[in-house]
C-alpha cells in the first residue's frame, strides 16, 4: 500500500507526462492544491524509485546540466490503482461516483 503524498504523486507524475521533471511534478500538485515542499516530493520522488514506482532517468538541459526525470511505473501504476480503489471502497463510492451517505 502506498502513502497519500505517493499516490498524489504518482497522480501528478502521469499528468507531467513520461520523463518529467520534478519541477513539473511539483507545479501539478500545486495545481491540484496539495501543499506540499519541494523537497519532500524530491524526496518522495526518490523513494518511489527506490520501490520501482517511478522509473529514474537523467537529461541534459539546455544550459547543460544533468537533471533527473521520472516516468510511472507498470508497478507504480498497479500501485495507484489499488490505492484509488481502495479509498473509493471506503468512501463507499462506487461507479455512480456518489460518496454512500459519508458527512465530509
Amino acid at each position: 500500500m502506498i502513502g497519500k503524498l505517493e499516490e498524489l504523486t504518482l497522480l501528478a507524475c502521469i499528468r507531467a507526462g513520461d520523463d518529467a521533471l520534478p519541477s513539473a511534478i511539483y507545479r501539478r500538485l500545486l495545481a491540484g492544491q496539495k501543499n506540499a515542499a519541494f523537497g519532500a516530493i524530491y524526496t518522495t520522488l526518490g523513494r518511489m524509485a527506490d520501490k520501482k514506482l517511478v522509473a529514474e532517468s537523467t537529461t541534459i538541459d539546455d544550459h547543460g546540466r544533468e537533471r533527473r526525470t521520472f516516468t510511472i511505473t507498470g508497478e507504480g501504476r498497479t500501485a495507484l490503482q489499488e490505492a484509488l480503489s481502495a479509498s473509493q471502497k471506503i468512501a463507499g463510492t462506487g461507479e455512480r461516483g456518489a460518496i454512500g451517505g459519508l458527512i465530509c
